[in-house]
């Protein structure tokens, strides 16, 4: 254990003399990318890898050989991504979202650490004012997804000398397999009602987004990355005006997300939600997806 971290020493006193020059540059090296197979994790590591980084991707099968390995940069886009098991079976979510995130901040000594969180973290998400990254989080109050989530990032803060902390929100993109875009495209039924409101990204600008923070400069931070803007749900209903929704319950959650994303905006680029969907349904081959509604 000493070993590993006298190797973190070393390549944070690198990552230090990157910051001191002060200067907005790009940056590559080695990059352990967890969960890299993933839905998310796919997309930022063809992005790593476009921009020069030497990508090594852990999944279940190689995270035990690699410990003790260091890298530059890891970026954990690992653990469960379903508020509904973590409700219905806690002690998963507890293992899955929280308990691998520890074991990975000292299995993987690094020169910064990248952890994708969530926007559930919040009390209010449905209230823009309440989801900037310095409110203040009662934990106590939050469901067994946002409440896991939030320890964990709290863990990689405390153990973390350089770290980023990305929340994010509702995501498109290839080998999407599940949410409320899935389910309309793919004649599932739906689970929220047609006036929920939920800001999109397609996952490959979530890598886009992550590694312009990366080239800026910040560290510890944490940052808001979603679309700009939610988008009603029923606008896109409405680029499938041959599909008729049906749903398994007698009531529909209505989910109302409104998140701040101007901190993000001043280092990186974030995408127009309702831009996202349009794209993200054209390219998929479903929907009236050039119609402006």
């Amino acid at each position: 254990m000493l070993r590993r971290w006298q190797q973190a020493d070393k390549i944070n006193a690198r990552f230090l003399g990157f910051l001191m020059g002060g200067r907005r540059r790009a940056i590559t090296g080695t990059c352990l990318i967890i969960g890299g197979r993933g839905f998310v994790g796919s997309a930022i590591s063809a992005v790593a890898e476009e921009l020069g980084w030497q990508v090594t991707i852990a999944g279940r099968t190689e995270s035990q050989s690699l410990a003790g390995t260091a890298f530059d940069l890891v970026v954990n886009a690992n653990g469960n991504a379903s508020r509904f098991r973590a409700e219905q079976d806690p002690l998963f979510d507890f293992e899955a979202s929280l308990a691998t995130v520890y074991r990975s901040l000292f299995d993987f000594p690094c020169d910064r650490y990248v952890f994708l969180s969530t926007v559930d973290v919040y009390n209010r998400p449905e209230d823009r004012e309440e989801t900037r990254e310095d409110t203040p989080i009662d934990p106590l109050a939050l469901g067994a997804y946002g409440f896991h989530k939030r320890q964990a990032e709290l863990c990689v803060m405390r153990t973390c000398p350089h770290y980023l902390v990305l929340r994010l929100g509702q995501m498109v993109g290839f080998g999407l397999k599940k949410g409320p875009l899935y389910d309309i495209m793919n004649n599932q039924p739906l689970w929220i009602d047609s006036q929920s409101r939920l800001p999109f990204i397609n996952t490959t600008n979530v890598g886009h987004a992550l590694f312009q923070l990366l080239e800026a400069g910040v560290d510890r931070e944490v940052f808001n990355v979603c679309g700009r803007g939610s988008i009603e749900f029923s606008r896109v209903q409405e680029l499938f005006p041959s599909v008729e929704p049906s749903t398994n319950q007698t009531e529909l959650a209505s989910q109302v997300y409104e998140i701040a994303t101007e901190k993000a905006e001043q280092y990186c680029q974030l995408p127009d939600s309702w831009d996202e969907i349009k794209t993200f349904v054209s390219e998929a081959g479903g929907g009236q997806a050039n119609r402006e509604s």
